[in-house]
């Protein structure tokens, strides 16, 4: 204890040294496993009811009951996810018909079962508990004409007698069930509910099922992971479990995002990992060089009192116990202080590089890291005590520093190479240069290589100073050529130009890294988002959200309707031509201007058949061959978007006759579009004449145009479908493939969409040129083909996979109000700021918004985001170390360097030369490392950002600040006994 007390400062330096260590060395794995969690959170608050479920649909009999079906089904999967936050929920559903109260034309549905699904639900009256018993959506049950309480007839197919189910309650597809949301629903598009929707499943309980007359159902088998329940290491386990699934069986479809997900997760886990491992170890490295500093100055210290209690006959442990005994102790004591400021750390680090953090507890990694941590410093604590009392007696009295070995040249060497290595493979791809495993050696390679041109930079000090000093005498500038000669006798200086030079290059690589990590992010989220701002909306069809969009923004200059979806396949988003070179967020390397891309996009096609008056007049003459009434359907997009359906029964045995379908909607504003006609059975050869209109009267489509091939078409893939233009109008015919199973809706579509339709392709220019035709999902779940007309590496929304289309065209092409694509509007970065406000007083219903702000934010915290910025932090706290090590040693130096200097004062060197060898000689070595440090580091910086204003800034106030220390320091030298250099000779 009394050495311990004697050299109270050097032992206090030694334990914060020590301390600093094992912080640095606990404050890695800790920061890890809170970048884990928090890429846990950032992908479970980003990801969608789809991409947290495994869905398993298979069609079963119903013969031995539901519950055994679906208990069949779960043993005959072999892996069965399992574990914390996973839900299992069975049930199952069968398809049929029922017929509205006010309409002849019957309406498929879909009758679910589901377990808990009335929990997930906004019922109005009580939930369905026994067979029969039915829960409709209020969108269905207006257009059913039913409320609670009613009955109605569900046939599952022609040849089956008709099921009687009740009504006992309603439920609100816009209230707390938040179907679009809600991860209960597995992202199953047929059962979840949608406002979008008219035909919304009908729920029962699984029961209702087997009285439907039908030998099978669709059995579902839904896993839905609560990522918020899960740890990282639940989210790998279940990740290894679905890795390991076989292939489904035959007939067995099994679908959802899950099984991506997990592997996603535990990807961008691992990828935070690498750059924290590399950043923690650079920081611990510079750390153990500081601490390798001091417990050498603090040996060097204690040199000549061991080596005279050995002169005066002390035994030799207490020699032992004088030297190595304080430095073990003070490590010990910094064990619990070095946990302590490691925890402290990594929250810090989490605070700064995260959004929500939370608590950073110790692990038990934590703890292993910091007793082998502490074993190896009391390691170099002894190595270093018997580094420095090597030599003879008199070397110790006359305090001459213990002279290099060969260690130091053969880790320069050894590092050399595995820099070599590491750049041959990053050029080769080579994963097996010297058998190092695959992600460690490319990720370790830029680190390896500027330590290595720092250490051999380092090397070249010395010589270069004693040329410098020599050039010095030979010009007489006596301080200069002082200050380079003691640089170039100094053993230790070119360590700590090593140092100087190494964390410079590290800091400028991740400041460097960090700044084209937020440009590529940025880039990224732009891309994918497609504007500034997407917000996401509810709307009656696409064609409403057209509509009030435009009634939104009249002038086109903020606001965009887009329809957006996602596939296994690629993004297909469809967008308002007109205004996408205002607000969309167009990439620079797209290779063509967005205004032109739009023109392509919406070519002249055929006129629309528009209806302004209350009521659809078609002139048709029933065929000799039909001998019951023929339900005739018209669909059309009302005056606002909305859909608007007539039902009419043409009379069999009329002949020519005039059939009369009201739409009162249709005689406000600017009237309807007609989209398509429809016949409920076989139309047996109806022949349509001419369409017109009443209150007011017009004609709307005469024979010309009704006899005009180019004026109609069939619905896409529709099969056995005819259209005959013939002298006096339109024929149409369907003779079914199969006859066992013959479609229930022939159609007659107006062609006034360009078919196949325009796209852009995010993929090569080459495919524009050649007119390529791919096929791709137009807003359904059916593959249409699409023309390529324009190439683009990356597309606004798409991404690099995906088309790129014109709303209102693929609208129309889609043969459908059923809507499964994400309703948005885009906002352009000058949207005014009410401008939610102004899409909410047209009818829309903002669901959520996001701005490119925020997808870069989520990006960088599940990617590379918190890695880069620990590397960051780490690389700005070891320039704060290496602050330290300049000050120990000018420190150590003070003493010896003053005595040096005070004999050469004494023989008549001049005042101002002495001044300038003392206040300028670390300034100049240390500034001229920093400066060299940081232009490698800038030149080995990977795609450096078109901004450099943040790693300039950086490495500046870095080299100042290490300068600063340099001369602060070094003008001690002006005080030490026996050199007084205010006075003047």
């Amino acid at each position: 204890m009394s050495a311990i007390r004697e050299r109270l400062g050097e032992t206090a330096l030694l334990g914060v040294l020590a301390a600093l260590v094992v912080a640095v060395g606990v404050a890695g794995p800790l920061y890890a496993d809170a970048a884990a969690r928090n890429v846990l959170a950032a992908s479970a608050a980003a990801a969608t009811p789809g991409e947290q479920s495994l869905t398993v649909t298979v069609e079963m009999t119903a013969r031995n009951g539901i519950a055994a079906a679906l208990a069949e089904l779960r043993g005959s999967i072999a892996v069965v996810p399992a574990g914390p936050g996973v839900r299992e929920i069975r049930g199952g559903y069968r398809r049929g018909s029922v017929t509205p109260r006010e309409s002849a034309a019957p309406i498929e549905v879909l009758l679910a079962a589901r377990d808990d699904v009335c929990a997930h639900l906004a019922l109005t009256g009580a939930c369905p508990a026994r067979p029969g018993e039915v829960a409709l959506a209020a969108t269905t049950a207006r257009r059913l004409g039913l409320v609670a309480g009613d009955t109605f007839a569900f046939q599952v197919q022609p040849t089956a007698p008709p099921a009687t189910l009740r009504v006992t309650a309603v439920y609100d597809v816009d209230g707390a069930g938040g179907g679009l949301t809600d991860s209960y629903w597995a992202g199953r598009r047929e059962l979840t509910p949608v406002p979008l929707r008219v035909e919304n499943p009908v729920f029962t309980v699984p029961d209702t099922l087997q009285t439907l007359g039908a030998d099978t159902f669709q059995a579902t088998l839904d896993h839905v992971a609560d990522l918020t329940a899960m740890s990282p290491d639940d989210v790998e386990a279940l990740a290894r479990t679905l890795r390991s699934a076989e292939e489904p069986g035959r007939g067995i479809a099994v679908t959802g995002g899950l099984s991506r997900l997990l592997p996603q997760i535990v990807a961008d886990r691992d990828t935070v990992a690498v750059p924290v491992v590399v950043g923690a170890v650079l920081l611990l490295g510079v750390a153990w060089w500081v601490l390798l500093l001091g417990a050498g100055h603090a040996a060097a210290e204690r040199r000549t009192q061991a080596v005279l209690g050995a002169l005066r006959g002390a035994p030799a442990r207490h020699r032992a116990a004088l030297t190595a005994g304080p430095g073990v102790l003070t490590v010990l004591v910094a064990l619990p202080v070095g946990l302590v400021l490691g925890r402290s750390l990594a929250q810090l680090l989490a605070w700064a590089t995260m959004a929500a953090p939370g608590p950073v507890p110790l692990s038990a990694t934590a703890l292993a890291v910091a007793g082998g941590l502490t074993l190896a410093v009391l390691v170099s604590v002894v190595f270093a005590q018997v580094r420095v009392h090597r030599g003879g007696v008199l070397d110790a009295l006359r305090q001459v520093p213990a002279r290099r070995g060969a260690a130091g040249g053969i880790a320069v060497v050894v590092v050399v190479v595995l820099a070599v290595a590491a750049a041959w493979q990053l050029r080769t791809g080579d994963a097996q240069v010297l058998g190092l495993a695959e992600t460690v050696l490319p990720a370790a390679a830029p680190v390896l290589m500027l330590v290595a041109a720092g250490l051999v930079a380092a090397r070249t000090v010395r010589p270069l100073a004693g040329l410098l000093g020599r050039a010095g005498l030979r010009t007489g500038r006596v301080g200069t050529a002082l200050g380079a000669l003691y640089a170039s006798r100094r053993p230790g200086m070119d360590r700590l130009v090593a140092l100087v030079v190494i964390v410079m290059a590290l800091l400028a690589q991740a400041a460097y890294g960090w700044q084209g990590l937020q440009g590529a992010e940025q880039e990224q989220a732009r891309l994918a988002l497609g504007a500034a701002e997407v917000v996401r909306v509810r709307a009656p069809s696409r064609a409403a959200l057209l509509h009030l969009v435009r009634q939104a923004d009249p002038a086109g200059d903020w606001a965009m309707a887009v329809a957006r979806q996602e596939s296994s396949t690629g993004t297909t988003v469809a967008v308002d031509t007109a205004r996408l070179a205002r607000v969309a967020y167009w990439p620079a390397g797209a290779g063509v201007p967005a205004d032109r891309v739009a023109r392509q996009l919406r070519p002249t096609a055929n006129p629309s058949l528009r209806i302004t008056g209350a009521a659809l007049l078609l002139d048709l003459t029933m065929p000799e061959t039909l001998h019951i009434d023929l339900p005739l359907t018209a669909v059309l997009d009302g005056p606002r978007g909305e859909p608007v359906i007539a039902t009419a029964a043409a009379v069999p045995g009329s002949g020519r006759h005039q059939l009369r379908l009201d739409v009162p909607a249709c005689a406000e504003g600017s009237g309807c579009r007609l989209a398509w006609l429809s016949f409920r059975f076989d139309p047996g050869g109806v022949v349509l004449h001419g369409i017109a209109q009443a209150a007011p009267d017009a004609v709307v489509a005469d024979a010309v145009a009704m006899t005009d091939p180019a004026r109609w078409r069939t619905t896409i893939g529709a099969a056995g479908v005819t259209l005959s233009p013939l002298p006096g109008g339109l024929a149409v015919d369907y003779e079914p493939v199969d006859p066992r199973y013959p479609d229930p809706e022939v159609r007659v579509q107006v062609a006034d969409v360009p078919l196949p339709v325009p796209a852009a392709l995010a993929g090569e220019a080459r495919l524009a040129h050649d007119r390529t035709v791919v096929r791709g999902e137009m807003l359904s779940p059916l593959r249409r083909p699409v023309d390529v007309v324009a190439a683009a590496p990356a597309l606004p929304g798409a991404g690099t996979q995906g088309l790129l289309v014109d709303l209102e065209y693929a609208d129309r092409a889609n043969d459908s109000m059923d809507n499964i694509a994400d309703l948005q509007v885009w906002l352009a970065p000058d949207a005014p700021a009410d401008a939610l406000d102004r899409l909410r007083a047209t009818g829309l219903v903002p669901v959520s918004a996001e701005t490119a702000g925020q997808r870069t934010e989520h990006l960088l915290a599940v990617g590379q985001g918190p890695g880069s910025r620990f590397r960051f932090g780490a690389a700005l706290l070891a320039v704060l170390l290496v602050m330290v090590a300049v000050s120990l040693v000018v420190a150590v130096d003070g003493p010896r360097r003053g005595a040096e200097l005070a004999a050469l004062r004494t023989q008549g060197v001049p005042q101002r030369a002495v001044r300038r060898a003392t206040r300028s000689g670390y300034l100049l070595i240390v500034a001229a490392a920093a400066a060299g440090g940081g232009l490698l580091g800038a030149a080995a910086a990977d795609d450096p950002p078109a901004s450099s204003v943040l790693p300039v800034a950086v490495l500046v106030g870095a080299g100042l600040l290490l300068t600063a220390t340099a001369y602060v320091v070094g003008t001690r030298l002006s005080r030490v006994t026996g050199l007084d250099l205010e006075d003047g000779r």
